[in-house]
């Protein structure tokens, strides 16, 4: 198995738009549904937010074009998990499409930090792994990128 790391710029992704506008906010990102080519439902949870932070983000996006919803699902003392259903597609693509288009698997959450998504992605074939990287070139600004062959054992001992 081979575990490809990489951290993009992603053009286009609102998700990403917004980490650049807010680099200090850490942003986990636990998937979403692309349910048109104009219709996506995410779910983003802000990690250790502060009180501003979370009102700044919803009252971001509830101003942002193509946002139709925003909702504060839940808030704990460390974290803000906040819906949103945009008509905001990246032109290129999403990168979870470049992933499954290159027979890839998500290992963990795509994390987005300082304006740079990042994820870690299995290959059962090191071909995959690095027609996904090229893939990734024209999404955007791809900042780095790694390809370690590694055990499935290994892929086990994270959850």
């Amino acid at each position: 198995m081979y575990k490809l790391e990489f951290g993009i710029v992603h053009r286009g992704c609102l998700v990403n738009e917004i980490s650049r506008a807010l680099p200090e906010i850490r942003l986990i990102c636990p998937g979403g549904f692309i349910l048109g080519r104009n219709t996506v439902e995410e779910v983003i949870i802000l990690d250790r937010p502060r009180e501003k932070d979370t009102d700044r983000l919803l009252e971001g996006l509830k101003a942002k074009d193509g946002v139709a919803e925003v909702e504060l699902l839940e808030q704990t003392p460390d974290k803000a998990f906040i819906r949103i259903l945009t008509s905001v597609n990246p032109d290129a693509g999403f990168c979870s499409e470049a992933v499954t288009r290159n027979r890839g698997f998500r290992i963990g959450m795509e994390l987005q930090e300082g304006g740079v998504e990042t994820w870690t992605v299995g290959c059962i074939r090191r071909s995959d792994a690095e027609r996904l990287v090229e893939d990734l070139k024209g999404m955007g600004d791809l900042k780095y990128h790694t390809i370690r062959e590694t055990s499935w054992q290994a892929l086990m001992e994270r959850q």
